[in-house]
């Protein structure tokens, strides 16, 4: 299980990197796995010289036999010709580096006597210098390479000749780790930055519809008008841009009909807020009737965000500079002035970019839940790095554990934790989190350990 952590914590991140590991590894597993054909044919290839030098010495003495058949057969530690009436066993089976050595000395014999011999090897060796048998470091050239050949001919006489030689070849010079050096370089790293450039060709290639549909869907708050996606590069980054170009319609027509509903539902709002503005324009006392004029307005300018509430903040238009101190001030008032046990304790003027009375809106829905509900609702401003938060936080039951995660979307209704029954959550913290979200920013509702709910807003100082 550890094992398997590290590695997780090695796997690279990016899609590029991922790609071009699984080629290096890919590539340089098959290349190790591919080793034992090598070494069939590098046993032979080093085998050749020596093999052709057997075959040279072999068909003298049979040269030998056929002008003299009492000609003394060579007896020497490195070449030891019998003569012999009947073959000797046959070995069952040659694996593949020796049956390359075995058609290296049939080729040899051919090309000196034609086709008239056959031959049949029964064994070959590589050896070293000491006597010990080589392997890996004889067929990278590190050490000098002996061959001991074993093998038997039938002569044209219907005599067989057994036949075991050894015969030297010459060896490379140079260091080993020049040698292992450079077949590392040449076979493992020009192979790994080869599937590197070959990774980062096909990696552009194939993300790059990949990377267009993240710049959409990006930019899909900001501008959900924005032109379809082109249909192009692989299936399945085809499936993906019609998936994106079908959500992105199914998205305005929504809007569409929203629209329409809450255009319908302003209109009728604003007759009798017209009514309303009349006969408050007559009440004789100046400060009650400014206060109720300026409700009024407040109630017109938000049936007027009624018309886009989800893109509310994403246009440009009507975004500004403001003191969110001071707007938490206004609305905090505005509470207080009515009796509520709203508590705030200030803070310094802190500017952020953004639609002042949306924003509005959004503390007074907080505000409003929190005294709805638990009766109370305290204030913070706080700054952090390039953002800031609002936190509201209230004494009353909260909401259960279950509905926290879903409880912003539109028209969804949440059990609190208290006995009491059921509080209703219709569109208002859906509007509240559609706000927040067109200003860049994030909404988060807990529980407080002690009882009661914390909502947090987090915005950006300045929108992108």
């Amino acid at each position: 299980m550890r094992a398997f952590r590290w590695c997780r914590r090695l796997w690279p991140d990016s899609l590029f990197a991922r790609l071009s590991l699984i080629l290096v590894i890919g590539g340089l597993s098959i290349q190790l796995l591919s080793s034992s054909i090598w070494y069939d044919v590098r046993y032979s290839q080093v085998l050749e010289a020596p093999a052709r030098l057997v075959m040279f010495r072999t068909v003298e003495v049979i040269q030998r036999l056929n002008e003299n058949p009492s000609f003394p057969l060579p007896t020497s530690e490195t070449f030891h010709v019998e003569q012999r009436s009947s073959p000797l066993p046959m070995t069952p089976h040659l694996n593949d580096a020796q049956e390359n050595v075995e058609r290296l000395l049939q080729d040899a014999l051919h090309r000196e006597v034609g086709d008239a011999l056959q031959l049949s090897l029964l064994d070959v060796e590589i050896h070293d210098e000491n006597g010990q048998p080589g392997t890996w470091s004889s067929l990278f050239g590190l050490s000098r390479v002996i061959g001991h050949f074993n093998f038997q001919l039938r002569l044209a006489s219907g005599q067989w000749l057994h036949i075991q030689a050894i015969q030297a070849r010459g060896w490379n010079g140079r260091p080993a780790w020049q040698v292992l050096g450079d077949y590392a370089l040449r076979v493992y790293l020009l192979r790994a930055l080869a599937l590197i450039a070959v990774a980062l060709v096909v990696v552009r290639l194939s993300t790059r519809p990949l990377r267009r549909l993240v710049r959409a869907a990006s930019s899909l708050g900001h501008d959900i008008r924005q032109p379809p996606l082109p249909i192009e590069g692989p299936r399945e980054m085809r499936q993906a841009a019609e998936t994106f170009n079908v959500m992105q319609q199914q998205l305005i027509d929504l809007m569409g009909e929203r629209t329409q509903l809450l255009s319908a539902v302003s209109h009728d709002l604003r007759t009798p807020l017209t009514r309303m503005r009349l006969r408050v324009e007559s009440i004789s006392e100046a400060s009650l009737r400014e206060k109720l004029i300026a409700n009024i307005d407040q109630m017109e300018t938000l049936i007027a965000a009624l018309l886009d509430p989800a893109s509310q903040g994403a246009a440009p238009e009507g975004h500004a500079a403001f003191d969110l101190a001071g707007l938490i001030n206004e609305v905090v008032d505005e509470f207080a002035e009515t009796g509520s046990d709203v508590r705030w304790n200030g803070a310094p003027a802190t500017m952020v970019t953004g639609h002042a009375p949306s924003l509005r809106r959004v503390l007074h829905n907080l505000i409003d839940n929190a005294l709805r509900y638990a009766g109370n609702a305290r204030l913070a401003l706080r700054r952090i790095d390039d953002r800031v938060e609002v936190e509201i936080q209230d004494d009353g039951p909260g909401i259960d554990e279950a509905h926290l995660t879903h409880i912003v979307q539109p028209y969804v209704r949440g059990e609190t934790s208290d006995a009491a029954g059921t509080i209703g959550y219709g569109l208002g913290l859906g509007i509240t989190r559609s706000i927040v979200m067109a200003h860049q920013g994030r909404l988060s509702l807990t529980n407080r350990a002690g009882g009661g709910l914390r909502v947090v807003i987090a915005l950006p100082t300045h929108r992108p």
